[in-house]
């Protein structure tokens, strides 16, 4: 089963997109994914994908070039759900054609409608969770504690983009691009809608009956026996000598000849015909066709290159920029090195010059301190040598005083012997 699936922000596509790929095991592919997918890869087309994702402006021309590439690698037998693809009519026109080409032409297209209140309720009261990012609502499903996630204890808080400002802008581009979108499909009878302003069990029993009940269109192979009388053909022998041969008449080089004959009268009987005419229109309608999308691919590819060139073309740009820019900066650099250099190299010999001055100035005066120490040193030499001369000469003054000292000592010491002598003689004189 080939689906679209379209809707407002906030009607509840990303759930229902889910309950639709697990029912019928078919693949949800959306533009977030598609240029994910192909921005992995070390492509420029991938470089271009990355570069419109991280600006958050994916262009129509870029996104339908990611699609023909991407589509025919994908497994796309059991079916696929677009969700939010095609975005206008122009797309929707390109992608009929891409998936026409692969045989997988779109099946249904299923549109959410939501009142706009509760549209604007759901979106301005929808928060979420910064760790595990599980979704509520404050007016429908708030959390058990306010602020606080139910699933891990997490912070929860409201998108920056959720805000009502924001919402209404959304709101008010989506509504300008879906009408002629849905008038297209509608004209082509593959447009249903629902309401689904209600709880989500019940909008997905009514999606599923309608899934259930859409057969899903088998690829109907061109009828041999059109085409063969378009060109002019039989499958089998000419017309006119079928019959003969039935009636068992032998074919001689006569009968191959007239054989030959009927066989050109019969291509131009065919080409009167009605039928064969049909062909030959279906056939002219189908060359159209195939020159359009020949045309839708070459102006794709042209797109493509465009921009490509544009972005090598501006790469060069900058890197001749930013070449100019480091040689600037490394010539600059290498002055200013050199400068430095020159400046440091006349420094040097500056104090290499003060250095010589201070040195021959420390030499000059060294040798007068020399000059002056010497005749120091022989004045105290001389002084020294008078010195020791006057204590010689006081030690020989200072000897006969020594020597005069000792004999009057002596004198007085020979005077008191002598007068203890005599003073004992006489006592012993009294004794007696």
């Amino acid at each position: 089963m080939r689906i679209v699936l379209l809707g407002p922000p906030g009607s509840g596509k990303a759930e229902l997109s889910k309950k639709i790929a697990e029912a019928y095991k078919i693949p949800i592919l959306t533009q977030a994914g598609i240029v994910d997918s192909v921005a992995a890869e070390s492509s420029e087309l991938g470089r271009l994908a990355a570069d419109a994702r991280d600006a958050s402006r994916v262009s129509d021309e870029l996104l339908l070039a990611l699609l023909r590439i991407q589509l025919p690698k994908m497994n796309l037998s059991a079916g696929y759900l677009l969700v939010d693809m095609p975005r206008d009519s122009g797309q929707a026109d390109v992608l009929d054609s891409m998936l026409d080409e692969l045989a997988k032409p779109i099946d249904l297209v299923i549109k959410l409608d939501v009142d706009m209140d509760e549209l604007m309720e759901r979106l301005v009261g929808r928060i979420q969770c910064d760790h595990c990012g599980a979704e509520y609502n404050l007016y429908v499903n708030p959390p058990m504690v306010d602020g606080v996630c139910d699933e891990c204890g997490a912070r929860v808080r409201r998108r920056p983009h959720d805000y009502e400002e924001t919402i209404s802008n959304r709101l008010r581009v989506y509504d300008g691009q879906m009408g002629p979108l849905l008038q297209y499909y509608d004209q082509a009878g593959k447009l249903h809608r629902f309401d689904a302003s209600g709880a989500i069990r019940p909008l997905w029993k009514k999606v599923k009956a309608l899934i259930d009940a859409t057969p899903s269109p088998e690829v109907v192979a061109p009828d041999v026996s059109k085409s063969e009388a378009a060109g002019g053909e039989t499958s089998g022998e000419p017309v006119a000598t079928k019959g003969r041969k039935a009636k068992g008449k032998p074919a001689g080089p006569k009968a191959a000849k007239k054989g030959v004959a009927k066989k050109v009268v019969a291509k131009k009987v065919v080409a009167k015909k009605g039928e064969p005419k049909k062909a030959v229109k279906k056939a002219a309608a189908k060359k159209v066709v195939a020159k359009k999308k020949a045309a839708t691919r070459a102006a794709v590819e042209k797109v493509v290159a465009k921009k490509v060139a544009k972005k090598v073309a501006a790469k060069k740009k900058v890197t001749k920029k930013a070449t100019k820019k480091a040689m600037t900066k490394k010539l600059a650099k290498k002055k200013i090195v050199t400068k430095k250099v020159a400046k440091k190299a006349v420094a040097k010999k500056a104090v290499a010059k003060k250095a010589a001055v201070a040195v021959g100035r420390k030499k000059v005066v060294k040798k007068a301190a020399a000059k002056k120490v010497v005749p120091k040193k022989a004045a105290t030499k001389k002084a020294t040598a008078a010195k020791k001369v006057a204590k010689k000469k006081s030690v020989a003054k200072k000897a006969p005083a020594k020597k005069t000292v000792t004999k009057k000592v002596a004198k007085k010491a020979t005077k008191k012997v002598a007068k203890k002598a005599t003073k004992k003689v006489a006592k012993k004189r009294v004794r007696r």
